[in-house]
């Protein structure tokens, strides 16, 4: 039962919410987006005929009902790190409609590696809670979630955003990044030049909030190394100019990276899987230092590999303002597809305008990657796992809740 108490404070009263652990739980013997039937022939249920779209997908002791994930985007609705009701409804949704896999939004590891002051954090255990109740949520209708690890670094207190923001939220003097000085564009701050000793720090964060995305009982986690975040613009020449063991060579260019992965990997739950998000190419020319390119990308794919990294989520671009991207649907897909060729034995994901489930199928049926993640088509359509099962034929399980539409989907 919902207790509401209301507590006088001078001329009108303040209303205490306190919401029970488990509440309306119908247990989910199928998970929403599994295969129920052909929808041209209802009677038949052949695992062989089902596309790889809608086959299930299992790394570690995770089991996915289908192949679609819900890639992470930033909705700048958090206040102190705290997740709300909106994260609720809108991760929520696309469980209730069948996402394989939905990362929750770039979550900061620490309060000054948030993008914006509407971040989502997992800086303090009090953020905590609310993640778990996000997470229950999609566990009790059968779905899967993990959570996107990040830190801005050069593009942290950034005032665009969804929501307006107050001049006191933002902390321009504490925006960092590889190498100082270098400003991403007229909308950041200059950021400073981390020390060694604060890099130690970040990585430990990493590690903490794994820990603490492990207590929410998420499934996996994401490191996201992509986008001219920290991690990426350590990886690129381009905006990391160090001369220390975290600059100059490949190698020490992803020591950042890989000390991440570690503190991560032993801080979550070795039966879990970790997924990263990379960027893999910086879309620059004619610079007068070498740009982040594919080749690079493949090379720290197998070093990751070896690291403890499970999946390879591949994306691309973010990393400076000079980047020119011609994008046209699946315009990413063949960096998916040269990881995938290039590093046996590491699952790939691909990402970048898939606009429907016949697209989608079709980079699986060419072996171009081994999952596909959508970003806006979930915004457009929270139930487009379910209008990618129709495109192709099928019919795919709803939600309990909605069982009365599944006979004429």
């Amino acid at each position: 039962m919902l207790r509401v108490t209301a507590i006088t404070k001078k001329a009108e009263p303040e209303l205490i919410v306190e919401y029970p652990q488990q509440r309306h739980h119908v247990p989910q013997k199928i998970s929403p987006g599994s295969f129920v039937q052909s929808a041209s022939s209802p009677s038949s249920s052949s695992q062989e005929e089902v596309p790889l779209l809608f086959q299930p997908f299992t790394v570690k002791d995770l089991v996915l009902p289908n192949r679609i994930l819900v890639a992470p985007m930033c909705t700048d609705s958090s206040e102190d790190g705290f997740t709300s009701d909106f994260h609720l409804v809108n991760l929520g949704a696309w469980s209730l409609h069948g996402a394989g896999l939905i990362i929750m939004e770039a979550t900061a590891v620490t309060e000054f590696g948030r993008i914006t002051p509407g971040d989502v954090g997992l800086y303090r255990d009090e953020h905590v809670p609310g993640v778990k109740r996000i997470v229950d949520f999609v566990h009790n209708q059968g779905g899967k979630i993990g959570v996107q690890l990040a830190h801005a670094g050069r593009k942290a207190s950034h005032k665009a955003g969804y929501t307006q923001h107050s001049a006191d939220e933002f902390w321009p003097e504490n925006v960092v990044g590889p190498s100082g000085g270098l400003l991403w564009d007229h909308n950041h701050h200059v950021p400073r030049e981390l020390t060694v000793e604060e890099i130690q720090l970040i990585v430990k964060a990493f590690g903490t909030a794994a820990a603490r995305a492990a207590l929410a009982g998420m499934d996996t986690v994401e490191i996201h190394g992509a986008h001219g975040y920290l991690i990426h613009s350590f990886l690129s020449p381009v905006t990391n100019h160090r001369t220390d063991q975290y600059g100059g060579s490949l190698e020490n260019r992803a020591r950042f990276l890989l000390e991440v992965i570690q503190e991560v990997r032993e801080n979550f739950p070795a039966e879990k899987p970790i997924l990263l998000r990379v960027s893999a190419t910086d879309y620059v020319e004619h610079l007068e230092s070498p740009s982040w390119e594919i080749e690079q990308t493949v090379q720290i794919a197998k070093w990751v590999k070896e690291a403890g990294v499970d999946v390879f989520h591949v994306s691309s671009g973010g990393n400076t303002a000079q980047q020119k991207i011609k994008a046209f649907p699946g315009y990413q897909v063949p960096f998916a597809e040269r990881v995938k060729s290039e590093v046996p034995g590491l699952h790939v994901v691909a990402v970048g305008l898939i606009k429907d489930g016949k697209q989608a199928e079709e980079v699986l049926q060419q072996e171009r990657a081994d999952l596909i993640a959508i970003g806006r088509g979930f915004l457009r359509d929270p139930s487009f796992t379910l209008q990618a099962a129709r495109q192709l034929g099928l019919v795919a399980q709803h939600s309990v809740q909605y069982s009365r539409v599944q006979n004429n989907a």
